[in-house]
């Protein structure tokens, strides 16, 4: 397909058309970008790549265009029930900050440097105080940056820890007492208490 080439009268510079139903990668369509993009939904990014005979690059620039556009026509998330948690992207405790609105379902904020509560705010300030203030549930771990953050900026949120890390916390009281016991029994008790939980 010929695409014309133009001279801008204004400032001189060579521009090339732009055509509506072209991607972001100018030899495949809008649409062959989507067909892409909701295959790896279900298979690797490798697969798609030697089924289309495609660089397995190309595919992964045909899904993240994909995946762009569903964030736009997502729209801004106004979540009212939000879980917060980190994940580590690469070796050496480099982390990201995750948000997923609970109630739909799905991821709607990833970034920060690190799990700082700095890092968090920024997820706060990218919703907007008026969005913020409309969220009335968090769900995170005991993680104390992001309850500062949530309660700095969501002033109408409950925070809701999740289980796993209520039963950790739990345990290691148990523990603590354990020992205190043990310390504190006589050698004949001390056999019935070790080893139980």
């Amino acid at each position: 397909m010929e695409v014309r080439r133009l001279q801008c009268k204004g400032c001189g510079k060579v521009k090339q058309e732009k055509l509506d139903f072209l991607a972001d990668n100018p030899f495949y369509t809008k649409r062959f970008a989507h067909y892409v993009g909701k295959r790896c939904q279900s298979s690797t990014i490798l697969d798609i790549a030697k089924e289309l005979r495609l660089n397995w690059k190309t595919v992964k620039e045909l899904e993240k265009q994909y995946m762009r556009e569903k964030l736009r026509r997502a729209g801004k998330p106004s979540p009212k029930v939000a879980g917060v948690d980190e994940i580590s992207i690469r070796k050496g405790h480099v982390y990201r900050i995750v948000v997923s609105d609970l109630e739909k379902r799905r991821a709607i904020w990833f970034g920060g440097k690190d799990r700082s509560e700095e890092s968090f705010d920024l997820f706060w300030e990218e919703i907007g105080a008026r969005k913020a203030e409309k969220v009335r549930l968090v769900v995170m771990d005991m993680w104390k940056p992001f309850e500062a953050s949530t309660l700095m900026h969501a002033t109408q949120a409950a925070i809701l820890y999740d289980k796993f890390h209520v039963l950790k916390q739990l345990g290691e009281a148990m523990d603590q007492v354990r020992r205190a016991e043990y310390r504190r029994a006589s050698e004949k008790q001390r056999k019935y208490i070790k080893g139980q939980r």
